[in-house]
């Protein structure tokens, strides 16, 4: 009975930063088509591991793109 709830099947566990980095590789345009290709690739991951590797993304790009703020 105690071998009921065995399982041989292995998930790897994933780090935000490495689901970053894999995601990366396909060069998404925008934040909801990189949130698009976390949710294909890592499907067994949880919405919030998904989320952080989401902020890592968008951290790593230069905010404003080129344009400066000049507060007044």
């Amino acid at each position: 009975m105690g071998q009921a709830f065995k399982t041989d099947v292995f998930t790897p566990a994933f780090d935000a930063a490495d689901m970053a980095a894999r995601v990366m590789t396909f060069a998404p345009a925008t934040d909801a088509e990189a949130l698009k290709l976390l949710r294909a690739s890592f499907p067994e991951c949880t919405l919030s591991m998904r989320i952080a590797a989401l902020d890592l993304l968008m951290r790593r790009r230069p905010r404003g793109f080129g344009q400066t703020y000049s507060p007044r």
